[in-house]
């Protein structure tokens, strides 16, 4: 915490300097672990709050690093704009192509934040298929298909033509580690994913506890039908076109399963 006093501190130095202007109760600062008991730390001339979790950009951000809460929000979002929209849209008797590309237009970016923040998701399976549940739900809701008439989720994708939202999370990921892996190697977020996918040091220990799901771990589980590892597929994202390809067949065996 006093690293984190004295970089905020040269930070609000640096700001003054440039904008003259500082709102501290629009400053937060994320709490990773429980060795901090109090709710604010006094900065300089002002009172940072500590919170778990806070919304940046429209995106939920909180202390465990994961998707989870962030994809459960997005689903609760989605299905409040398809509720707003079940009278006059879905109810209406608009053509099914149109209804179609209106949900593609309006609702699966709210769902999945514009298909830009969800390549940055490392969701689990359980979150996956809570996806796959909501885009299923939304389909049925647009077909107008009652409870009550049993009919597969397999022929509902059918008849609207839709993939699985939980495919497109997946190529969105892949196309961002490509992206990231023939960036400069001056730039950060190169620097940083490189140092990952090599070797870890030996007097290197893994925390006691099972590991948390990250991106690179999702990474491996989507490489993992094509039978390449993250040092292989760090080489071959380097060419583009040989990248294309690999995206382009993980996706067609998504669509085979």
């Amino acid at each position: 915490m006093t690293v984190a006093l004295y970089s905020w501190k040269s930070f609000k130095e640096h700001f003054e300097r440039v904008c003259r202007v500082n709102s501290w109760s629009k400053t937060k600062i994320l709490q990773v672990s429980s060795s901090t008991s109090s709710s604010t730390v006094h900065v300089a001339d002002g009172h940072v709050e500590v919170v778990d979790a806070f919304v940046y950009l429209g995106c939920l951000i909180d202390s465990s690093s994961g998707s989870r809460e962030e994809v459960l929000c997005r689903i609760g979002l989605a299905r409040s704009c398809m509720n707003m929209l079940e009278r006059r849209i879905w109810k209406s008797s608009i053509k099914l192509e149109t209804k179609l590309r209106l949900y593609q237009t309006y609702i699966v970016p709210v769902l999945m934040y514009g298909c830009e923040r969800c390549e940055t998701w490392a969701p689990t399976k359980y979150l996956l298929c809570r996806l796959d549940a909501s885009d299923t739900w939304a389909l049925r809701k647009i077909l107008r298909i009652p409870y009550t008439r049993h009919v597969s989720n397999a022929e509902v994708k059918r008849t609207t033509g839709c993939s699985p939202l939980s495919h497109l999370v997946t190529n969105r990921r892949l196309r961002l580690f490509g992206h990231i892996a023939r960036s400069s190697p001056r730039e950060y977020h190169r620097r940083a994913l490189a140092a990952c996918i090599r070797q870890v040091p030996p007097s290197w220990k893994r925390p006691a506890g099972r590991p948390s799901h990250t991106w690179l771990r999702a990474i491996e589980a989507d490489l993992g039908p094509l039978n390449s590892g993250l040092a292989t597929a760090w080489r071959k994202a380097t060419t583009r076109d040989e990248w294309r390809h690999i995206v382009d067949t993980a996706k067609l065996q998504r669509s085979m399963l």
